[in-house]
């Protein structure tokens, strides 16, 4: 059993939820690429501070591709029980990911 604590509207919940979320960044950043830049274990947890880099070649949120480098980061707070992960909480900058696709604009 898995669970993701923080599931936004109409993504399921379980591993069915994680390959679509994948499979959706996958189809907008092709070239997507994860680096781990902090890695903490605590008991039955692991805190994972995360770099995504990717270049926007396909659809994302309904915004079409841009051909432009994104460079965002992420934490995920995994608990593991019998050497599974079996909880998430998952937190990525949606704002400066947003802002470099053009989507938002942060300046005055």
């Amino acid at each position: 059993d898995f669970r993701d604590n923080t599931l936004p509207a109409g993504r399921p919940q379980g591993p069915k939820g994680l390959l679509y979320a994948s499979q959706a960044f996958r189809s907008a950043l092709p070239d997507l690429h994860c680096t781990i830049e902090d890695l903490l274990v605590s008991r039955d947890k692991i805190t994972a501070r995360l770099l995504f880099t990717g270049t926007h070649k396909g659809e994302f949120m309904d915004h079409p591709a841009t051909g432009k480098p994104v460079k965002f980061f992420a934490i995920d707070i995994l608990r593991i029980r019998g050497g599974k992960i079996v909880e998430d909480w998952h937190l990525e900058d949606n704002l400066s990911l947003l802002e470099q696709l053009g989507v938002v604009s942060l300046k005055k």
